[in-house]
């Protein structure tokens, strides 16, 4: 978990901040399992005023590492952040409060905080903006709007957002009337495979039902070929 928490903190380091040091020795504390002294290293960053550092405590808050587990400090740290433009603390104020921890899981605050982070592009909270038109959560349901989204995401290389758009093709989502888009519902499941989501391997198999192995082979190495673009040469 640790390993995972570190990467998604990572995102916080202010890039060519003259003062980044108590980042960086935060999260190698944290790699440590020294959660106090990571959060002493942020406190102070944060008190004096670092949208990074504010963004760090809270999450600290949110998940009672090296302090006492508090959703509403954790709130008052991620606004703080937020009220600087930092599009991680909105995303994560976003899942606070679709987690149920603050303001009663109102999920029309957490469209309205993954709309600004996601015009700010950050790419996670594109993908759960997707989620919650697909699931019509806070938002009236509309599942081109999520597509939309999903498929935006995926060629920001967000695994998910690449399943997603995989599942959606394969099942026939976009037009009820039309059948499924088996040929790229196998190929983006495939490249959100070749990215480590072992749950896209289900969609391919059902998707390559009429294939000839010539087919799936052709679309892996297209999938392969997507990737190494930088997802600028895909289907």
């Amino acid at each position: 978990m640790l390993r995972s928490l570190v990467v998604i903190l990572s995102l916080t380091i202010p890039l060519g901040a003259v003062n980044s040091e108590p980042f960086t020795a935060g999260l190698t504390a944290l790699s440590r399992e020294h959660a106090s002294t990571a959060f002493r290293a942020w406190m102070k960053v944060a008190e004096q005023g670092s949208a990074e550092g504010q963004n760090n405590v809270a999450y600290l808050y949110e998940r009672g590492l090296g302090v006492k587990l508090d959703y509403k400090k954790a709130e008052k740290w991620y606004l703080l952040a937020s009220e600087q433009g930092l599009p991680v603390a909105k995303y994560n104020l976003a899942m606070l409060t679709y987690k149920g921890h603050i303001n009663n899981r109102d999920t029309r605050k957490s469209v309205e905080w993954l709309r600004q982070a996601d015009e700010s592009g950050h790419i996670p909270s594109t993908y759960m903006l997707g989620v919650l038109y697909m699931r019509g959560e806070g938002i009236f349901k509309n599942t081109d709007r999520a597509f939309e989204l999903f498929y935006r995401a995926a060629k920001a290389g967000s695994v998910r957002a690449q399943y997603m758009v995989g599942y959606i093709y394969q099942s026939g989502m976009i037009d009820p009337d039309e059948d499924s888009d088996s040929e790229k519902g196998y190929f983006w499941s495939a490249v959100a495979l070749i990215n480590g989501f072992e749950k896209a391997r289900l969609v391919m198999i059902n998707a390559a039902k009429n294939m000839s192995d010539q087919q799936e082979a052709q679309l892996i190495k297209e999938a392969e070929a997507c990737i190494e673009s930088a997802y600028k040469n895909c289907l």
